[in-house]
């Protein structure tokens, strides 16, 4: 099973060559080439969303945005239609009322946040497994800590009601030993283990920062790497698919899950 996580890079004009538009073909054609299982995306704005939506055949993809009107960016996760079967959906803010549509901590960019849950049955043989995709805030490591706290808190819950293997993905804005992945990644409720290691400069800004820590990551319960991770970077014209390279583990169901 494949299970990628990838920061888009919201449509900036700014970008120049670079923005969504000019990318968003070399995007498509690389998930279309990978065909991972299972994706989250980050910093996908409505109109980026429904372009994925659209384009990505033999995918479904779900997700809301971030701000009380349910509109801005989300992070959508996206399946094959034709391996999967979504059994439950809900999105919820990483914030002191997880419930309430654009809410945030106080010591935190003005950017809500949230976390995209699913739960999959894989049709081959009736697995189920839940999936949660979510970014951390860029401004606070205060918030980005209590957004992994919450993120835990959640997934504690919900393993109560469906206790199954479980994957984790998102642009955490931390490096692989800071605070908020030291919270995500030594929790005695959820065991979570990175799958994507050592991957520096996951975020590079186009190639221009490669002296940066990793960032993103795919963390799993329940599973075990089967093969190497993989980043993809460029399309095969060398361009950037994004500012951020999207990272893509491969893993299968731990024997004793």
């Amino acid at each position: 099973m494949k299970i990628a996580t990838f920061n888009l890079r919201t449509d900036v004009p700014g970008d120049g060559e670079n923005r969504w538009q000019c990318r968003k073909g070399l995007v498509l054609d690389r998930l279309m080439a990978e065909q991972p299982d299972v994706v989250g995306f980050q910093e996908a704005t409505p109109e980026m969303a429904g372009f994925l939506r659209r384009y990505m055949q033999g995918y479904f993809c779900v997700g809301c945005g971030r701000e009380r009107d349910f509109t801005g960016e989300n992070n959508m996760i996206a399946f094959k239609l034709d391996a999967y079967e979504l059994i439950a959906l809900d999105t919820f803010w990483l914030s002191d009322t997880p419930d309430v549509p654009g809410s945030r901590y106080a010591n935190q960019s003005i950017c809500p946040r949230i976390c995209t849950h699913v739960v999959l049955r894989r049709l081959s043989d009736g697995m189920q497994f839940h999936a949660y995709n979510t970014h951390l805030d860029h401004e606070s490591d205060e918030a980005r800590v209590l957004g992994a706290q919450a993120i835990l808190r959640r997934i504690a819950r919900d393993l109560e009601l469906r206790p199954l293997p479980l994957s984790l993905t998102g642009d955490m804005n931390a490096a692989p030993d800071s605070p908020p992945l030291r919270a995500l990644l030594g929790d005695a409720r959820v065991r979570l283990v990175n799958q994507t290691p050592n991957f520096p400069a996951s975020y590079h800004a186009y190639g221009t920062q490669l002296d940066l820590p990793q960032i993103d990551f795919v963390l799993t319960q329940g599973f075990r790497a089967v093969d190497a991770p993989v980043a993809w970077t460029r399309a095969e014209c060398g361009r950037y698919l994004s500012d951020h390279s999207a990272l893509c583990a491969n893993v299968e169901l731990c024997t004793n899950a």
